[in-house]
């Protein structure tokens, strides 16, 4: 059994971490703050704690084959700010919403899970602010060792990131595949997407990238992969990195694009010097990105999905899926 750090919580006082606090909290703490807020819970609405870990299980989605892990515990942590605030909210889980999915080239995986934000939350992919009561969800594990399990979720980074892609979404994409492999895989909508920012401004073809790197071949690919409507048009690492070298001069990039172009070149030039220090598993453009660039590994947790003591059991992940389609996998699509 493992020893968990004792939170104390003064429900006079009303000091269960904030939804700031709990953005920031890891391992132990997590798992302290869920005894306390439990056990607040269970007194408050006079049910034993059993019944209340029991529905916060639930409520999050945790199945119990599964042991969560920390985007799962905070979320645990925000579901009990919201009962310890208004203990009547504590009930059964209301049936998870059901959302259409795009069709075709744009269609991603069916979500882990999905529920209601209890409370605002940042997009753990994109970033965007998602307010309570709005979708989020999971996404599957990634099938290999190349990627890190995303947070939650918006509901456009569910569904509909690479059928209708922002610019944002396709910076992502590189991003997340730069150094996962040879190439970045890219359907129809996210080539018209790449093709009108690069040729959107005349000053591009001038940069130093693109002289050095000419990117009139990779235009004429990305054209040919909107009239032809390709599920997958695959991108050199070497011409995904001219690219984001290229739309770092780009005059029309957001603060949220370069923003995240900047984190691009900053991997590009900390690959060049020390390769073998590299951990290019990183997502994200929100605070927690910035704040903490690499993920820590899940600690063995107390929470449990099967109810009683708090004790987590974990099923030994399958083996990922054979590659038939690409020098890539298929697993790619579950890293983003």
């Amino acid at each position: 059994m493992v020893a968990f750090e004792t939170v104390t919580l003064d429900m006079a006082t009303m000091d269960f971490p904030t939804s700031d606090e709990i953005r920031s909290l890891r391992g132990r703490s997590l798992t302290g703050w869920i005894e306390s807020g439990v056990a607040a819970v269970a007194a408050s609405v006079g049910k034993p704690a059993d019944t209340v870990r029991s529905r916060l299980v639930k409520t999050v989605d945790i199945k119990p084959n599964r042991e969560p892990d920390e985007d799962d515990l905070r979320e645990c942590l925000r579901v009990l700010r919201v009962w310890i605030n208004d203990p009547a909210a504590c009930v059964p889980p209301a049936r998870r919403p059901k959302v259409t999915r795009p069709e075709g080239i744009g269609q991603l995986p069916v979500p882990r899970t999905v529920k209601a934000a209890h409370l605002e939350i940042s997009c753990g992919l994109c970033g965007d602010p998602v307010k309570a009561g709005e979708l989020i969800g999971r996404a599957k594990d990634p099938k290999g060792p190349a990627f890190e399990a995303m947070g939650w979720l918006c509901g456009h980074c569910l569904y509909q990131r690479r059928e209708t892609p922002r610019r944002r979404d396709v910076l992502l994409r590189i991003h997340h595949h730069l150094f996962a492999g040879s190439a970045v895989g890219l359907n129809a909508y996210e080539c018209g997407v790449l093709h009108t920012w690069l040729t959107e401004d005349p000053a591009l073809p001038a940069t130093p990238a693109w002289v050095a790197d000419p990117l009139e071949a990779t235009l004429a690919r990305l054209r040919t992969s909107v009239q032809e409507s390709k599920g997958t048009t695959w991108v050199a690492t070497p011409t995904a990195r001219t690219i984001a070298a290229v739309l770092t001069s780009s005059s029309t990039a957001s603060p949220a694009e370069s923003a995240l172009l900047g984190a691009i070149t900053q991997h590009i030039e900390e690959w060049a010097t020390n390769p073998a220090g590299v951990d290019h598993r990183r997502f994200g453009t929100g605070t927690p990105y910035r704040t903490q660039v690499l993920r820590t590994t899940p600690r063995p947790t107390l929470l449990s999905a099967r109810g009683g003591p708090f004790d987590l059991h974990q099923t030994p992940a399958s083996a990922a899926e054979p590659d038939t389609t690409s020098p890539e996998a298929e697993a790619a699509d579950h890293g983003v």
